[in-house]
C-alpha cells in the first residue's frame, strides 16, 4: 500500500486496531487497481445527485409535508446542509486518496476494524432496506395504471427485475446512470418552471394566491418548529445515497478538482431542487390535503393542470427514476459486500470472483430485498413509511461514521501528506463535530413522530447484533493474524 495507517488513538477498546492485518485488509476494502480514470465533473455530479434524488423526494415528501407544512423548506436547509458536510468530509477523504472502494477503506485506516466492521454491515443492511423502500415506490407509481394488481406483486417483480440486471456485466454504467440522472433533474426543474409559469403568470391556469395557500390551514409553520422536527428522518432519507462519490473516486480525472466541483454543484442542486419543489407543491395544494403514499405529490399537482396527459408522463418519468435508482443502489450494494469479503468481514464465498460482477453478492443481496420487499404484503399503507424511517436512521448512522472518520483521517494527512489536502472541510475541526451533534439531535426527533420509534428500535438492534457478532469473531480474527 502506498501509506503507513494513520496513529490510532488510544483507549479505543475493542474497536483497537490489529496492526499487523490493517494494510492487508485496507487493501481488500480497496479492491483492484484502477486503470482508467475517465470521469469528469458533469459525469460525477449526475452520479452523485441521481444516488441522492429518488423516492424521498417523488413520494415521501408527501409525508414530510404533512407533519410540518410549508415551513418544511426549513427541514430541507438543515437536512442539505448536514449533507453538504457530510459529503464534502468524504470527498476530502476521496480526492486526497482517490483508491477503488466505498468510505470503508478510509475508515479501516482511521478507526481500526470494529467500527468497520460494524459500519459496513449497517451501510449494507440500510441500503437493501433502502432498495426496497424504492421497490415499493415504484409499485407505488405501478399501481396508478394497473390498480388491479397489488402493490407487492408489482414491487417484488421490480426487485427481480433490477437483480436480474445485476448478474449480468454492466458496461457503461456511469454514462447510463449519468443520463438517467440528467433525465431526473431536468424534469424536477421543469415542474418548478411550470409551477412558477402558474402561479406568477396563472399560464396555463390559475390556481390562485400561493401565498394564501401557504399561510392557510394554521400557517407555514401548522405544527411549529416541532413538526419540522418531526419530519427531519424523512428529510435525511431524502438526502441519503451520497456514497456514490466515495465508490466513483477512483475513475475520476482530477480528483481535486473534479470531485471539489461535483460536490458543489450537487449541493446547489439539492437546495435548488428540493426547496423549489415543495414551496411549488404547497403552493398548488393545501399542505394537509397533499398525498402521502397513494400517489406522487408532484403527479397530484399536475393533474390540478388543464393537461392530464402531464401527470401520467411524470409519473412515467419518476418510475424509470426510481428503477435507475435502485439499479445504482444494488451496483453499489453489490461491490460493498464484496469489499466486505475481501476483508474478511464476510464469509469468502461473497467474494468478486475475477473482473465480472460480484454475482454471490448480488444473490445474497437480492435475496433479502426480496424478503423485505414482501414487507407490501403485510403492510400495503404503511410498510413504505416503515421502510423510510428505518433507511433513514441507518443512514445518519453511517454518516456519523464518515464524519468521525474524517476527523481522524484528517490528522493521518495532515502529519503524512500535507500536499493531498487540496479539497477541506473548512474550519476543522469544529464544523465535522458540529456535524456529529447535528446528525445526533435528529436522531433524536425520533418520539416526534408516528412509526419511528419502531424504526429507531430497529435500528439500535441491528447495530447490537453486528456488534456481538463481531465480538465473537475478533478473537478468532487476531489469532489467525498472529
Amino acid at each position: 500500500m502506498r501509506e503507513s495507517p494513520p496513529g490510532q488513538a488510544r483507549g479505543m477498546g475493542i474497536f483497537s486496531r490489529d496492526r499487523a492485518t490493517q494494510s492487508r485488509l485496507s487493501r481488500s476494502y480497496a479492491g483492484k487497481s484502477v486503470h482508467t480514470k475517465d470521469l469528469r465533473t458533469p459525469q460525477l455530479t449526475m452520479m452523485t445527485i441521481g444516488g441522492i434524488i429518488g423516492s424521498g423526494l417523488f413520494l415521501a415528501s408527501g409525508q414530510a409535508v404533512r407533519l410540518a407544512g410549508p415551513g418544511l423548506i426549513l427541514g430541507y436547509l438543515i437536512g442539505a446542509t448536514a449533507m453538504a458536510i457530510e459529503v464534502t468530509a468524504l470527498a476530502e477523504m476521496s480526492a486526497a486518496d482517490p483508491e477503488k472502494g466505498s468510505f470503508l477503506v478510509y475508515s479501516r485506516r482511521a478507526l481500526g476494524p470494529g467500527f468497520t466492521f460494524v459500519a459496513g454491515w449497517i451501510f449494507w443492511f440500510s441500503s437493501v432496506l433502502n432498495l426496497a423502500a424504492e421497490a415499493t415506490a415504484a409499485g407505488i407509481f405501478t399501481h396508478v395504471w394497473l390498480p388491479n394488481l397489488p402493490t407487492w406483486v408489482i414491487s417484488t417483480a421490480f426487485s427481480l427485475v433490477i437483480v436480474g440486471i445485476n448478474f449480468l456485466t454492466v458496461k457503461g454504467f456511469g454514462e447510463v446512470e449519468s443520463a438517467m440522472s440528467f433525465i431526473k433533474v431536468g424534469a424536477v426543474t421543469l415542474f418548478i418552471v411550470l409551477l412558477a409559469l402558474v402561479l406568477f403568470a396563472g399560464w396555463p391556469v390559475h390556481v390562485g394566491n400561493a401565498a394564501a395557500t401557504w399561510t392557510a390551514s394554521g400557517g407555514f409553520f401548522p405544527h411549529g418548529l416541532r413538526g419540522v422536527a418531526a419530519a427531519m428522518i424523512l428529510v435525511m432519507f431524502s438526502m441519503s445515497g451520497t456514497g456514490v462519490l466515495g465508490l466513483a473516486a477512483a475513475s475520476v480525472l482530477q480528483p481535486e478538482r473534479t470531485i471539489g466541483r461535483a460536490v458543489r454543484y450537487s449541493v446547489i442542486l439539492v437546495y435548488l431542487l428540493y426547496i423549489g419543489s415543495v414551496l411549488g407543491i404547497t403552493a398548488v395544494i393545501a399542505w394537509n390535503k397533499v398525498p402521502t403514499t397513494g400517489v406522487s405529490p408532484f403527479v397530484a399537482v399536475l393533474h390540478r393542470l388543464p393537461w392530464p396527459i402531464a401527470g401520467q408522463i411524470f409519473n412515467v418519468v419518476i418510475l424509470l427514476a426510481v428503477l435507475s435508482a435502485m439499479n445504482a443502489g444494488l451496483f453499489s450494494t453489490d461491490r460493498v459486500m464484496a469489499g466486505l469479503s475481501k476483508a474478511e468481514d464476510a464469509p469468502a464465498w461473497l467474494g468478486q470472483k475475477g473482473d465480472g460482477p460480484p454475482r454471490a453478492a448480488n444473490a445474497a443481496t437480492g435475496s433479502l430485498l426480496i424478503v423485505v420487499t414482501l414487507l407490501t404484503y403485510f403492510l400495503p399503507k404503511t410498510a413504505f413509511l416503515y421502510l423510510v424511517t428505518a433507511t433513514g436512521f441507518q443512514a445518519l448512522f453511517v454518516w456519523l461514521i464518515i464524519v468521525l472518520t474524517q476527523i481522524y483521517y484528517r490528522r493521518h494527512l495532515q502529519k503524512e501528506h500535507p500536499d493531498r489536502l487540496r479539497l477541506k472541510v473548512p474550519w476543522y475541526p469544529w464544523l465535522s463535530i458540529l456535524e456529529l451533534v447535528l446528525l445526533v439531535a435528529i436522531i433524536a426527533t425520533a418520539p416526534l413522530a408516528p412509526r419511528q420509534m419502531l424504526s429507531l428500535g430497529l435500528g439500535v438492534a441491528v447495530t447490537v447484533i453486528f456488534l456481538a457478532v463481531y465480538l465473537v469473531i475478533r478473537p478468532r480474527r487476531q489469532r489467525s493474524a498472529a
